[in-house]
């Protein structure tokens, strides 16, 4: 039992870590003077350079001995978050951004139901009202937001979130894919498809090494500790965590760039924080009840 919790706690920390990885996008993007699909595109390539360094020590230099070992999930998988990374960016394109956050902010409650109908894996009542009030605090984060976007905009938004349900449920259904081969493939994936829209070459020195950072710390850390934690932990439990990246990411603006948050921001933020904290309290406390004899 003590290892199972422990086991747990790490899956905790690890996804939260990677909701911390992933919370610096809005950071880099604001510091970075480029269009979105050449920052998709070297975000992709550094983070493909990042995940093949990780294969290579992970397996011992055999690099193509474990892309070849993908199998089919391995590629599914790889597919999935290559086609997950465009859709954030197309939704972006085609719908406001207050659709594309309410309408991912739905995430733990589209995965609760794939992992139901996949793993037969019930959500427990916990993460689905926390994963509610989450959905709250959003909406209050973007009060006074437009809404109203495309209807093809929102169908990619959805689309993007099922690709990250998706994910979470492979990654716990199938917990022998290697994780560093296939994630590389789907960052070289996007970088493919962002190429043909994009124009890399006319990239100042400095925007080149913020994407560097952006590919190896945001794309490729925020996806590793996904990986690893989400293996761990029931699948809409561990895409309920990543909903701590939206207060952290006006967080980290405003540390750097000093812009103030709004009030509504400020109270949503409270909000999904409080989401998140009192799910994992609730969780930490039934597990030493049900350890009792």
């Amino acid at each position: 039992m003590r290892s199972d919790e422990n086991q747990r706690y790490l899956g905790w920390i690890l996804v939260s870590l990677s909701a911390v990885a992933w919370s610096t996008a809005g950071f880099f993007t604001r510091l970075i003077d480029e269009d979105v699909w050449t920052i998709l595109f070297w975000r992709g390539v550094f983070g493909g350079l990042a995940f093949l360094v990780m294969t290579a020590v992970h397996h011992r230099g055999k690099v193509i001995a474990a892309y070849a070992s993908l199998g089919g999930m391995g590629l599914l998988l790889a597919l999935n978050c290559g086609l997950g990374m465009i859709a954030f960016i197309g939704s972006l394109m085609l719908t406001t951004v207050a659709d594309v956050y309410v309408i991912y902010a739905t995430v733990p409650f589209v995965t609760a139901g794939v992992a139901w109908l996949i793993l037969r894996e019930k959500a427990s009542w916990s993460v689905l009202a926390a994963s509610l009030l989450a959905v709250v605090g959003v909406v209050v984060m973007l009060t006074g937001a437009r809404y109203g976007g495309s209807l093809l905009g929102q169908f990619v938004a959805f689309l993007m979130t099922l690709t990250m349900a998706l994910m979470a449920v492979i990654l716990r259904w199938k917990r022998d894919i290697p994780i560093m081969p296939a994630l590389g493939l789907s960052a070289w994936i996007t970088a493919i498809v962002a190429f043909w829209f994009s124009d890399p070459f006319d990239v100042s020195s400095f925007d080149l090494a913020m994407l560097a950072l952006f590919g190896v710390t945001q794309s490729a850390l925020g996806l590793v500790l996904f990986s690893l934690g989400s293996r761990m932990i029931p699948a809409a439990e561990a895409t309920l965590l990543t909903a701590l990246d939206v207060p952290l990411a006006p967080f980290w603006v405003w540390l750097v760039f000093g812009e103030v948050p709004s009030p509504y921001t400020l109270a949503g933020g409270i909000i999904v924080l409080l989401a998140v904290a009192g799910h994992i309290w609730h969780e930490m406390r039934k597990e030493p009840a049900l350890a009792a004899p």
